[in-house]
């Protein structure tokens, strides 16, 4: 595949990064306008150096050399306030517009479709909204106008060399021409490397990541010499791209002192001459030198600024993916929602899966499709009815769940939701009615009450709704958590998923395996609860223990995709088809 490094230009990357620098134009605006006086004080030092000797000291006029001193000692601490005051303004400016790139960046990320997730690594993401933003953070908080003035630098040294003799002045600026091209070659070779570099990285952090959560699953299967081993390939990977931009880098470099020396060189050689023949002044051969000198201080440091920038221009590159990616689809007007009997309908639906082709390639934009996990399946669930998906693993239960909710997108079919195609509805407003609650918990690092609350609006909330299920923890709302639930059990942990999910008292509650880490006394004072609020409620249980369905009004017994079967517990044994078989196996398999 074809590398991106160069699918955008430099000028299109930065184009990138100005609307969050426009909200600061006017430190901005300052900090440019102190340009031409940090240029002017800095560029009147040899000057006025070349002054002092010829006319003070030629003459031993003391009292024109105490004027040029001072003159010196003015401008040097005026080009300190001046510097002090812009790396100030400017490291303020740099902070500020990327932390609101930052910010951005996680919104976008939060409203991307799930299927974006499922072809992504979590380390790929974080290292973007990390290393990449950091990395844009070092530099255009300083690399970008500090090069903007070392090229004012430049640029004005140049002019006071013309002033002083135009001749000299051409022959230091043919020692330039070479630089320009060194700098356009290595820009090229560093980018690529860079790239290469950034992309190993995330999937260092990815590895890393992956396993740091499952590292009880690692000792427990006893493969830490295994992953090490692993990371220390991942490893060995991003150290080789690393080592690439740093030879860019340090060639780069290396030439530009090289070209400096020569350039330098070739001054001592003119000088020598010039005082020889007596061309010029001693005054302004000294200030020659001093501006030869002073000239190429910045051209080295425009070596350093390049790394950086090209750095820079990676990170936003790869920042820039991330921010074209298409956010998740959601053309619904409706807000509000009309319960009618008929809740959900889902007429003639089909839907497969999509997966990367090459998941190791982050570029790769190829995809290939799963067979159908669902087709032309029509289903009708109505109010205040509990609904049970049965069915082996793979048969499309959890799929249904996702395309309910509108976390994936039906490819045929229509859904309707209480008599309105499910695409009307503003996602948020169809989410607000339904709480789905999963057999896998995920607690946050926080207290209890932070948990359940999920930055939610406390006008939405009910907390004396759900004493009933806090009481069967031994924790209060202030109780510090763990990160992914370490320091209390997984029964706790589901007992936490289920008062979050109906702290809301939403309308329709799906419970897929949600009961499965619960022990049975838990699981009976759950099951009163539910059985009280489900009597004007609409429930769809995803389970394979009888007991959680037995009790249910209708049975759906799916196989590949399909409802083979339907009707309650008692009429679907007695008709000892597929689903008596399934839990006569499930039976034999929990004894």
């Amino acid at each position: 595949m074809k590398d991106r490094v160069n699918s955008k230009s430099n000028l299109q990357l930065f184009q990138l990064l100005l609307p969050y620098f426009k909200p600061h134009s006017f430190k901005i605006l300052i900090a440019l306008l102190l340009i031409p006086l940090s240029l002017i004080t800095f560029a009147a030092q040899p000057y006025i150096l070349q002054r002092a000797i010829d006319d003070s000291l030629k003459n031993f006029n003391l009292e024109k050399l105490y004027f040029y001193v001072l003159l010196l000692f003015l401008a040097v601490f005026l080009n300190f306030i001046v510097q002090s005051s812009q790396f100030w303004l400017i490291n303020l400016i740099g902070q500020n517009s990327v932390a609101d790139l930052r910010l951005n960046l996680f919104d976008h990320l939060q409203k991307l479709p799930m299927t974006y997730f499922d072809k992504t690594p979590v380390g790929r993401n974080v290292s973007r909204i990390t290393s990449d933003i950091e990395q844009l953070s070092e530099s255009f908080a300083g690399g970008v106008i500090f090069l903007i003035l070392d090229i004012f630098n430049v640029v004005g040294i140049l002019i006071f060399m013309f002033l002083l003799n135009w001749k000299l002045c051409l022959v230091i600026t043919f020692f330039l021409i070479p630089i320009v091209f060194l700098i356009i070659k290595y820009q090229t070779l560093y980018r690529t490397a860079n790239l290469e570099a950034r992309k190993k990285l995330s999937e260092a952090n990815s590895f890393l990541q992956q396993n740091i959560v499952g590292i009880s699953v690692v000792h427990a299967l006893n493969s830490v010499k295994k992953s090490i081993d692993k990371f220390t390939i991942s490893n060995k990977e991003f150290f080789d791209a690393n080592d690439a931009t740093i030879k860019a880098d340090s060639q780069l470099s290396a030439y530009i002192e090289l070209v400096s020396f020569f350039a330098l060189v070739a001054m001592i050689f003119m000088s020598s001459l010039i005082l020889k023949n007596g061309i010029l002044t001693i005054g302004t051969v000294l200030a020659f030198l001093q501006y030869t000198q002073a000239l190429f201080e910045p051209i080295r440091n425009l070596s350093d600024r390049f790394s950086v920038i090209q750095s820079a221009f990676t990170a936003a590159e790869r920042v820039d993916q991330l921010l074209e990616e298409n956010l998740e689809k959601d053309e619904g007007l409706i807000e509000g929602v009309q319960i009618t009997n008929e809740i959900f309908r889902l007429d003639k639906i089909s839907f497969r899966y999509s997966r990367p082709l090459d998941l190791k390639n982050e570029d790769s934009k190829e995809e290939i499709f799963t067979d159908w996990v669902l087709k032309d399946l029509s289903l009708v669930f109505e109010k205040n009815k509990k609904y049970a998906l049965v069915g082996r693993t793979g048969c499309g239960k959890s799929t249904i769940i996702k395309l309910l909710t509108r976390l994936y997108e039906i490819d045929s079919g229509e859904i309707f939701f209480c008599g309105k195609n499910i695409n009307r509805y503003k996602k948020n407003a169809l989410r607000s009615y339904i709480a789905v609650i999963h057999q896998d918990s995920y607690i946050f690092a926080g207290t209890l009450r932070d948990n359940i609350k999920l930055n939610r609006d406390e006008n939405e909330l009910d907390w004396e709704f759900i004493k009933p299920l806090l009481s069967l923890i031994n924790l209060d709302l202030e109780s510090e958590l763990s990160e992914r639930a370490t320091n209390i059990s997984s029964g706790e942990a589901q007992v936490i998923n289920f008062a979050r999910a109906l702290i809301t008292k939403p309308e329709v509650i799906v419970l897929d395996e949600a009961t499965a880490k619960i022990d049975i006394k838990t699981e009976q004072v759950l099951q009163k609860f539910l059985e009280d609020y489900l009597q004007t409620r609409t429930a769809i249980i995803i389970a394979h223990r009888l007991e959680t369905i037995k009790n249910c009004d209708q049975i759906l017994f799916l196989r590949d995709g399909f409802v083979i079967e339907k009707g309650s517990h008692q009429d679907l044994l007695l008709a000892k088809g597929e689903y008596f078989s399934y839990q006569q196996s499930m039976s034999l398999t929990s004894k």
